[in-house]
């Protein structure tokens, strides 16, 4: 023991600061217009509040989507009813939008901030992959809580990529995806299978279901609409990586993992999505 305490030795690790960069996330979906959210970068170790939060935002930002046939110019908005769609209030968005995501379809996205462009392009696969069925199922020894369970049938001749989101009618101000919701068809490619998922919730989320027994859960009764998204290899690597990331975040086991960005000249993602809803109440399955 004395050896052991012999051999302790203080490190203090002192990090170079880094240089900020604008930060994307955009996000376009079949049947809608697009919506961007520009932020700036920090230090790891930067003080987080709400007044760095609001300096972070990016303000006055050129901001154009087009499809090659049609382009909008995105103002920014300042939208009391943000948690429907993002995380702050302050973001880009053309209230009556020509460019519309269509299934089949890429889509540009140019950003000019302060001199700087940021570029990026996705595409919204086509045809968007269905659910074949949705289905709650509860977990034992539970006879109230459980998941929300999807048979897929996977096809072979392409590879595909997806990502699960979920919204509980009346309580989910917006559809949510659990850590692990995205996932590609290597090892599941041309088969048919069951998978179910858990519930996701905000970040840092102080609602009661988040806090007590359901958080995770589905609650029998509650009313589900599941929105199955087919998106694109740079979409989904963001996706993934950042899951990876967030999974790992805090665990000093965990690997470090660098989220992966299809932005050129910034951070982020610009993201199309090809999307099936389906609408289920959560009675268990028989």
């Amino acid at each position: 023991m004395l050896v052991l305490v012999g051999c302790e030795k203080n490190i203090s690790i002192s990090l170079p600061p880094v240089q900020s960069q604008v930060v994307v996330e955009g996000h376009i979906e079949t049947g809608q217009g697009a919506w961007v959210v520009l932020t700036r970068s920090a230090d790891y170790f930067a003080k987080v509040d709400t007044a760095s939060l609001l300096n972070s935002i990016v303000r006055n930002a050129l901001v154009i989507v087009s499809d090659g046939a049609h382009t909008d110019t995105l103002p920014m908005v300042f939208d009391l009813n943000y948690q429907q769609t993002t995380y702050l209030p302050w973001y880009y968005k053309k209230t009556n939008p020509s460019v519309i995501g269509q299934a089949g379809r890429s889509y540009s996205l140019k950003v000019v901030s302060n001199g700087q462009i940021l570029t990026a392009t996705t595409t919204l696969p086509n045809p968007p992959v269905k659910l074949d069925s949705v289905w709650f199922k509860l977990n034992p020894p539970s006879d109230s809580l459980g998941f929300v369970w999807a048979h897929l049938k996977d096809p072979a001749a392409d590879a595909n990529f997806y990502r699960w989101y979920a919204m509980r009618l009346h309580k989910d101000k917006k559809f949510l995806a659990p850590i692990g919701a995205t996932f590609n068809d290597k090892f599941i490619n041309g088969k048919s299978f069951d998978f179910g998922y858990d519930r996701g919730s905000e970040p840092n989320s102080t609602a009661a279901d988040d806090q007590n027994a359901e958080r995770g859960y589905f609650l029998k009764g509650d009313s589900v609409v599941v929105k199955f998204c087919s998106i694109d290899y740079n979409t989904y690597n963001f996706y993934s990586s950042y899951e990876a990331a967030a999974a790992g975040n805090g665990n000093p086991f965990g690997s470090p993992a660098n989220v992966k960005s299809n932005i050129l000249g910034g951070l982020g993602v610009w993201g199309g999505f090809s999307t099936t809803f389906d609408t289920l109440l959560n009675k268990p399955h028989p």
